[in-house]
Order: structure tokens, then sequence, then C-alpha cells
């Protein structure tokens, strides 16, 4: 099984205008509502590649039970504790003009001692041995910052694999229990690297030296420049891919769902990368959160491992 952890969802309500005036009222078009969190995106894209998944983390108010209907009838397995605090909205604003993507994300809910004991009970009940472990996405109040550390001991020991992709200081916690696969953009390594850009022989440095301290994969995604792949196999680097984006949010959770699909079947690592660029470039291509299809994924895979190259 896969299991995904999303301690902070979100229900993603993108707003699409053809023109954003700050400071005046604003006409929207088009508007969508998405379950999302970083972990529940990895789920969705699980879904739609025929891979069963189980989610599990928090949840609570007023969309708890949207989010507990949706994810059964996407077929997700739902493993959510409930808590008092309030599931928050993430609004995302479209300007289709300037071609702008804006996020306003709100911080979500305070999770009590309570609550988190209640969670690390439940949370050592569901790992098995060979299970896939994908911890993603930021930590609410409450939470210690070395939470996915702390999870991913618990996972190794029993015998599962860790995908991990954080920022800040959970990432840089969650680096030093050497997870199976790290996924970092490239300005969440500058910020690990205590950077705040990288040059591209720094960004092949950094990967090189985490490939080196043991982490058996390291994904560096670089939007629309690509990404990078550090694996014993090689490094391998993708060109972007040139899609018509219409939404950046989400893009990240393909690749790394992507990734776990490929672990779980066996990929090799040119293979893996070119998958997981392709999810993330069928991503962007659709409105909101939405999951690409296999199909979708598809139509750019071929393109995408045409245009790896094994950097030497």
């Amino acid at each position: 099984m896969i299991v995904t952890v999303t301690v902070n969802p979100a229900l993603d309500k993108t707003m699409i205008l053809k023109k954003v005036s700050m400071g005046e009222v604003n006409r929207v078009e088009t508007v969508r509502n998405d379950m999302g969190g970083k972990g529940i995106n990895v789920s969705k894209v699980l879904k739609s590649l025929g891979e069963p998944s189980l989610a599990t983390g928090f949840l609570g108010g007023i969309l708890e039970e949207v989010f507990r209907k949706e994810l059964k009838q996407l077929g997700i397995e739902d493993q959510f504790l409930s808590v008092s605090g309030d599931t928050r909205t993430n609004l995302k604003i479209v300007d289709e003009g300037q071609k702008e993507y804006t996020d306003f994300n709100e911080p979500g809910p305070e999770i009590t001692e309570k609550e988190l004991a209640l969670f690390h009970e439940r949370f050592k009940s569901l790992l098995f041995e060979g299970d896939l472990l994908v911890l993603s996405g930021g930590l609410c109040k409450g939470l210690p910052k070395d939470l996915y550390a702390i999870l991913m001991k618990e996972a190794k020991s029993r015998g599962v694999k860790v995908l991990l992709d954080a920022e800040g200081e959970a990432l840089t916690y969650g680096i030093q229990e050497k997870p199976f696969l790290l996924k970092p953009n490239e300005k969440e390594l500058a910020g690990y690297l205590k950077k705040e850009t990288l040059k591209r022989e720094e960004l092949l440095e950094a990967g090189q030296k985490l490939l080196e301290e043991g982490i058996p994969l390291v994904l560096v995604s670089r939007g629309e420049k690509g990404s990078v792949l550090f694996s014993q196999e090689g490094i391998f680097e993708s060109k972007g891919l040139k899609v018509s984006v219409k939404s950046t949010v989400g893009a990240g959770d393909a690749m790394v769902g992507a990734a776990a699909y490929g672990l779980r079947k066996g990929y090799g690592a040119k293979k893996l990368l070119a998958f997981a660029e392709a999810s993330g470039a069928a991503a962007v291509a659709k409105e909101g959160t939405q999951a690409p299809s296999k199909e979708e994924i598809d139509h750019y895979y071929i393109e995408a491992l045409e245009q790896i190259e094994e950097v030497l």
C-alpha cells in the first residue's frame, strides 16, 4: 500500500479572471473548488493511475465531511483523524491576461497534544513492511518541526520506504533521517543550503552530496526548466516540456505521485524521471489541482524520455 500523510489539508479555491486590479472590484470569470493538500493531491494522482492509496492526517470543521465524502467517492481509503480546529481554504488567483498565478494560503488548525498523540497511534497501525509512505506539505500549528523525521524513523523501522516533499525546518530535519526519495524544488533546496538561489553547478553539487550522504534518490524539480534526478544509476536531467499553463498548483505533487507509482512498478531512474516530468507537465495543463489521467501523462511521456540527458 502507498500511505500519504497530509497534516494540513486545504480546500483549493481557484478563481480565474481576465485581469486582476488591486484595490478595485474584480469580476471573476470562473471558479472551481478542489480537495487539496499535498498528500491528498498525491493520492488523487495515484488514483488516476489506478494505484490504491491510503490517506491520513487531520480534518476538522465544516469542510471535514466534504473531504470525507470526496475521498470515499474517489476510492481513497480515509484514515484522517478528526480534530477540533478547522480545515483551511487556500485561494488561488489566476490572472489570464498577465499569466500570473497568486496563492493566498490560510495557516490551518492548531493541533493539540492529545490530537497529536492519537495521530501517532493511528499512524503506527497503518504501516506494514513493503509499504511506501509519502510525507509532503507544510506543518500546521501545534506540530513539532521534526514531525516528518519522527514519522520517517517509525516507518523505516517497519520496513517502509519514505518519499519526502517538504520545506524549511521540516525538510532539514527530514533529510537527517535519510528518506528513500527526496523531492525538493529548486527554491526549497536553496533554502536548505541557506541560499537565495542556486546556480546549476551548485544544484548538481548539492544533489550529489545528498546522494553520497545516503539518500538513494533525489529528485529536484525546477519548474519550466525541468528537473534533475540523482540516483545510483547516474544523474539524469530532464528539460522542461512546453505546455499551455493553466495552474501551477499541484505540479510538484503530480511528480511525487508519479514517482511513488514508478517505484511501486519498479521503474529505473531514467524512466522514473520521465514519468514524473510528464506528470508534472500534465498537471499544469489542467485547471485547479485536478489530477492528470494516465492518458494525459502518457501524452507527454515519450517527449520527456527523449529529452533526458545523463549529466557527466
